[in-house]
């Protein structure tokens, strides 16, 4: 079973569970950051943190913000590596679902534009409106991999990952 659990001050299991985090995200985590400076702002007012919980084991965590009066920004979802794959995110999100919808009439989700199995999972779970649109100018494009070419509203775009 699948459960959210609030953050209530577990300081240190939280803080690991987001350097784990930015490590798979990035492949690295900055020098010197334990997971503090997000737990303090992810913590502030304005947001709400909760562990993934899978048989009484903390095995990620969903991080909701406002951009307005309410939570209702799925900003982080991080689930452990060896627990990926099992369905836990996507049970994670239904459930943070039920907890917004409580209080808001809209759910939203923002993904980088090169997380396409991500982008397929949120479509997938019913995520059908585009509501903002990011566009980003590579300043140093030599970093970067085109990984595949989208049109949005008449305009050519390209999707890229970091060279890593």
């Amino acid at each position: 079973m699948i459960e959210l659990k609030l953050y209530d001050n577990e300081v240190k299991e939280m803080t690991s569970m987001i350097v784990s985090f930015w490590k798979c995200h990035n492949g690295i985590v900055p020098e010197g950051d334990d997971g503090m400076d997000d737990l303090k702002a992810w913590t502030a007012e304005g947001h709400k943190l909760y562990f993934i919980v899978k048989e009484e084991k903390k095995v990620g965590f969903v991080h909701l913000g406002s951009r307005g009066v309410n939570p209702d920004w799925l900003e982080d979802i991080f689930v452990l590596p060896e627990y990926q794959n099992q369905g836990i995110g996507s049970t994670a999100i239904r459930l943070t679902e039920e907890i917004v919808k409580q209080y808001s009439g809209a759910f939203f989700i923002e993904a980088a534009s090169r997380n396409l199995d991500a982008i397929r999972l949120y479509r997938k779970l019913g995520f059908d409106c585009l509501n903002t649109i990011t566009v980003c100018k590579d300043l140093k494009k030599y970093q970067y991999d085109v990984i595949k070419e989208e049109k949005v509203c008449g305009c050519d775009f390209e999707i890229r990952k970091y060279k890593l």
